[in-house]
């Protein structure tokens, strides 16, 4: 595809994430479609894939941009394949969104345009639409400020029965004792691991065999680490207007 159709479509996709609901992405249901199915991604997007598409017998990933003025909207998306289907389904989709001074530089946080552009997959639509997650995990650190410019207040909601594990990245602030993050749509990056719904145990098995299985040890549950429960959290951030999460700076390790 041209390269300014490709960046049309990119932004459609991103808009309405293909005319489907997660777990599907881009048209692409997770236990359902298959290695074929999402050749169709390549054929619109590659074009501005920041790396060269890959395309093997493990499956399908590439990282596809969009640039408008001194900002890049920076899209990572792989499709992993189950090698032991002899229909060579999907098993697992992953999705990073994030917005960049340029390629390789920071990360840039409350940007307008990013929450317009990458919306769908932000807090509010993802707690509207599926609901009170079973868990929200939390991640940060209680010492001083480094650069700004890096996210470092994580927040991990999981679905499994709907085959959902989602990640918000924001700013850490410092307020007297505290800790804070506020994932506003404008103010959070997006990186989504998605698997075929209705089986919580496959979820959990998938789900170690991805960076979680490292991450996990890192996170805490909400409920422990704050004053907020995890309807609380579904109340509060379902609003576009969503508010803050403070946690004990104590309570979290020193930058190293």
């Amino acid at each position: 595809m041209p390269v300014e159709e490709a960046r049309a479509r990119l932004l459609e996709l991103l808009s309405d994430n293909g005319g489907c609901s997660l777990p599907c992405l881009w048209g692409i249901t997770p236990g359902k479609s298959t290695y074929q199915d999402t050749q169709t991604i390549i054929a619109y997007l590659s074009s501005i894939s920041d790396l060269p598409p890959y395309v093997g017998p493990e499956g399908v990933a590439l990282s596809p941009t969009y640039a408008e003025g001194d900002l890049v909207l920076d899209v990572i998306v792989g499709f992993s394949i189950d090698l032991l289907s002899t229909e060579q389904t999907v098993n697992k989709i992953g999705l990073r969104a994030r917005e960049l001074e340029e390629i390789g530089f920071p990360s840039v946080f409350d940007s307008p345009s990013f929450a317009e552009r990458a919306g769908y997959y932000m807090l509010p639509r993802l707690l509207s639409e599926q609901g009170i997650p079973t868990s929200v995990m939390i991640a940060t650190e209680g010492g001083p400020l480094r650069n700004v410019e890096v996210g470092d207040f994580l927040i991990v909601l999981l679905y499994p029965d709907e085959g959902i594990w989602a990640n918000y990245e924001t700013q850490r602030h410092l307020i007297g004792s505290n800790v804070r993050g506020c994932p506003s749509p404008s103010n959070a990056h997006v990186e989504l691991e998605l698997f075929p719904s209705g089986n919580s145990g496959q979820f959990y098995e998938l789900l170690g065999q991805t960076d979680w299985a490292v991450k996990e040890g890192w996170y805490r549950p909400l409920e422990e680490v704050t004053s907020m429960s995890v309807e609380e959290f579904h109340q509060t951030f379902r609003q576009p207007t969503g508010g803050c999460i403070d946690t004990p700076a104590e309570l979290w390790p020193e930058p190293s």
